[in-house]
């Protein structure tokens, strides 16, 4: 069974990451692991921590009874220890398809330390994940926009949109934001013209902008255009091409109101299809 894994911090964005969480678990027959980390930080060595638990366990709950969960499985799961490393370990020890955070939390530090989280976690690269950026309007995905550097490791990443777009009756488009700080390695046109020779007849659009600042382009297209989701490969890169490519994803987490979903290149591939119980059997 695909896991969606809900880290949650008890703010209103980590009800509305897991309300999100829950609509694409009924789409896709998936059930829905929601974890909250107590930091090692907050509690004394020797102490007893059962009461923290238990008040943890009661909020779990609360939090639970506010989501319509009928037609999904959803449980959770309490650790202690860093909340990267623990979101990171869940990812790994429960073969996550998917992680879906909200950015932002109840308080100012907390709110701080959640978007720094989800941008940490994006960037490790084990599966994919869906960041909610606190205020982003949440609307069915319609529209879906993906950040594009036109490479070779664009194919693996259409396939993966591709079924996202089927699953959710969505356009597609991919962005390129041509800016003198981006090197382009790859004539563009030919790696559009193998897109398409791969992917007959998926109705992708391709967009091209020049814009000084890759970030500013991107933002400026989704707000024009009204894409309901924006996607981007978290790319292992070394040296300046990596410290700039992930100065386009900071900025983005932190600036775009918009969902925002971070493929790994190397990591485990998004799978949300589907599938019927005879197919089931068969693999």
């Amino acid at each position: 069974m695909k896991t969606l894994l809900v880290p949650v911090d008890f703010s209103e964005n980590a009800l509305r990451a897991l309300e999100y969480a829950v609509d694409l678990a009924t789409r896709t027959d998936a059930e829905v692991v929601v974890l909250h980390t107590l930091e090692r930080t907050n509690v004394l060595p020797g102490l007893d921590n059962s009461r923290n638990i238990e008040e943890v366990e009661a909020k779990l709950d609360t939090l639970l009874a506010r989501v319509k969960t009928e037609n999904v499985t959803v449980r959770y799961i309490i650790r202690e220890g860093s909340a990267t490393n623990e979101i990171s370990k869940a990812v790994e020890q429960l073969g996550v398809t998917l992680v879906v955070m909200g950015t932002g939390g109840a308080k100012n530090f907390t709110k701080k330390m959640f978007g720094t989280t989800t941008e940490s976690i994006a960037k490790r690269g084990l599966c994919p994940v869906l960041a909610i950026p606190e205020g982003a309007e949440i609307k069915p995905i319609e529209h879906i926009v993906y950040a594009a550097d036109f490479e070779n490791g664009d194919q693996v990443t259409a396939m993966q949109l591709l079924q996202l777009k089927e699953l959710m009756n969505a356009s597609l488009t991919f962005l390129h934001i041509k800016s003198g700080s981006q090197q382009n390695y790859i004539d563009n046109d030919y790696i559009k013209e193998e897109l398409v020779k791969q992917f007959p007849g998926a109705e992708i659009s391709f967009v091209e902008i020049e814009e000084k600042s890759i970030a500013d382009g991107i933002s400026k297209y989704v707000h024009e255009n009204g894409a309901n989701l924006v996607a981007f490969t978290i790319l292992n890169r070394i040296f300046l091409d990596k410290i700039m490519h992930s100065s386009v994803t900071s900025r983005l987490l932190q600036n775009l109101k918009v969902p925002m979903l971070a493929l790994p290149e190397n990591g485990t591939l998004l799978d949300l299809q589907r599938r019927d119980k005879a197919e089931t059997n068969r693999l």
